[in-house]
């Protein structure tokens, strides 16, 4: 394929890092965003083609004021942009609806749901330029039903769904598929991490917490981040050029109505 381009938000995490290795290795060039300062140095460590070239650009991504960084890097790199890859969001802060702050709220929202329309609406005209491509957003199996502790985590992936879902409706006819990747639990410092909360606030242990969690999965454990990976590269190729508006479930086995 001629070179192209993708820009990935969230690109130092767990799952940022593995898309990144997998677009790397099927010849895309990369903007790789991320809040972290380190993005520059996890850009020059990444090993690239001839003809490919992978950038860092530490970003709020949140504010759009900062997206020129990210303009500036695409046109460095010169060639067409092909695709947003989506895949940076938060999990709250753990607790019920009653003592949820409404800062919480909001912080979660605005990564998670406002951030991503605000790139979508900042990078669609590129997309239209280039005669096409792919958006990818990562949403959640918690978007697709309620889980307590969990309200505006849950709320704000609903929210990504449907709004990548519209996306697609209006895209349709500039060539442009907009899909998510709906993950269950995935092994990431993030995933670990809320366990560890959740399980201070039932009063249960890690181990007991994780057993509860894991146990609902068929498959039996927590997906490695480069099997979000493989889901979001197939939703960027030409494999999956049939596919628009769809919500790919990459969860071991859980279904949610």
């Amino acid at each position: 394929m001629s070179k192209r381009t993708g820009i990935l938000t969230g690109a130092a995490g767990g799952i940022g890092r593995a898309t990144t290795e997998r677009l790397v290795k099927e010849g895309w060039s990369l903007v790789l965003v991320d809040r972290d300062q380190s993005i520059g140095d996890l850009a020059a460590s990444i090993k690239t083609g001839d003809d490919q070239t992978v950038v860092g650009v530490a970003a709020d991504i949140t504010d759009p004021g900062t997206y020129g960084a990210i303009d500036d890097a695409v046109a460095e790199i010169g060639a067409p942009l092909k695709l947003l890859a989506l895949v940076a969001g938060v999990l709250q802060e753990v607790g019920a609806i009653e003592t949820l702050e409404i800062e919480e709220w909001d912080r979660v929202f605005n990564i998670n749901l406002r951030a991503n329309m605000l790139l979508m609406k900042h990078f669609i005209p590129a997309l239209k330029q280039a005669d096409g491509g792919a958006i990818v957003t990562v949403s959640s199996w918690y978007g697709k039903s309620g889980h307590g502790f969990f309200g505006a985590y849950c709320a704000s992936k609903a929210g990504l769904i449907s709004l990548t879902h519209t996306a697609a409706d209006e895209l349709a006819k500039d060539n442009i598929r907009v899909n998510t990747v709906a993950p269950g639990n995935v092994a990431t410092s993030m995933h670990l991490d809320a366990l560890n909360e959740e399980a201070a606030k039932r009063g249960v242990t890690f181990e007991e917490m994780k057993k509860t969690e894991w146990d609902k999965i068929p498959l039996g454990r927590a997906a490695d981040p480069s099997e979000i990976a493989d889901a979001i590269n197939f939703l960027a190729s030409p494999d999956s050029k049939y596919i628009t508006g769809a919500t790919i479930d990459v969860n071991g086995g859980c279904l949610f109505s």
